[in-house]
């Protein structure tokens, strides 16, 4: 077999980074450093960790796109075992996934636009908590002022908070260099490109098999005469399953049969009429079964598809980034 190479891997895809920017409203002072009582009070308003400086529900929007945004990388891609942060991204999974980020980002910015436009409002209402707390914790009004004083100095400016959001990613890859060096580096980097390709093997498989366990486990509910239904497969339970499924299949671009064929039996389960908790029970274990089997054997099957897709160079350089 010939020698996977990271040009063979990055011949059926690129990677991913990406970060999240956020203002978290924080205050970065303690109650002992505004000349005041700890007292319960000043702890909800002014404690570490919490959205002090503005009220949290003022961010739900933004975090709520934030996440959307990390699902839909998630969703497309395969953590990078070699890179901490870094996703692969196959490629016929980039075009759809870029779509997906750039529409989270124009949400994005959209749902920041609106934040600071009600910057001032959610100031003073926070203020007029932090306040009130500091009146009933200090020991005179004028401390309490000093205090508050110090606080409103701790709020940025609505231009600064605006350079605080952002979400940005780029797209990139690993080739080695064309040089009389070069077969020699690439034995030398075949430990690692393996290494990666059993990791998203592995990864693959195990999220497939955890979701066969909790099928598993609602089966043996209808055993036990727990269940609500026949089978045990709520319409819920059957729209996560038939999720978790499409993403395998859609991720599995190095091959792997056993999962291919597994992801079909399980497709077939969900859409059969068959209720009998005993013989699907006894069907999800054999799945699970192959699931877990040998890894290395599928790692070796993947990198045979993968040294026979062909050489195509990439440019260790990014190809896209969003600002």
């Amino acid at each position: 077999m010939a020698q996977l190479t990271w040009n063979d891997l990055f011949t059926a895809g690129t990677l991913i980074d990406y970060s999240v920017h956020l203002w978290r409203a924080r205050i970065q002072l303690k109650a002992e450093d505004l000349g005041v009582a700890k007292t319960e009070e000043v702890q909800k308003a002014l404690s570490f960790g919490c959205h002090r400086l503005a009220p949290a529900e003022s961010f739900e929007v933004i975090n709520s796109i934030v996440r959307s945004f990390q699902k839909d990388i998630e969703e497309y891609s395969l953590a990078f075992p070699l890179l901490q942060g870094v996703r692969f991204v196959p490629d016929e999974q980039v075009k759809a996934l870029q779509k997906k980020m750039d529409l989270r980002l124009r949400e994005f910015n959209y749902a920041v636009n609106d934040f600071l436009e009600d910057y001032d409002i959610n100031m003073q209402k926070m203020l007029i908590v932090i306040e009130q707390a500091l009146n009933e914790a200090a020991k005179s009004p004028q401390a309490a002022a000093t205090a508050l004083s110090r606080v409103i100095s701790e709020y940025p400016s609505k231009q600064e908070v605006a350079k605080k959001f952002g979400l940005e990613w780029k797209l990139f890859s690993i080739s080695m260099p064309m040089s009389k060096s070069a077969a020699q580096s690439a034995a030398m980097a075949m430990p690692q490109v393996t290494k990666a390709v059993t990791s998203m093997v592995e990864q693959l498989r195990s999220e497939l098999a955890e979701k066969v366990g909790g099928l598993i486990t609602l089966v043996q509910k209808v055993k036990e005469g727990k269940s609500r239904t026949k089978d045990g497969f709520d319409a819920k339970s059957k729209e996560s399953a038939l999720s978790v499924l499409a993403k395998v299949d859609r991720l599995n671009f190095f091959g792997d049969r056993i999962l291919a064929v597994q992801t079909s039996v399980i497709r077939r389960m969900l859409e059969s009429d068959d209720c009998n908790p005993d013989r699907i029970a006894k069907d999800l274990n054999h799945v699970r079964s192959n699931l877990e089997g040998d890894i290395q054997a599928a790692s070796a099957e993947a990198e045979r598809k993968l040294t026979g897709i062909g050489r195509r160079k990439l440019q260790m350089a990014d190809e896209t980034e969003a600002s």
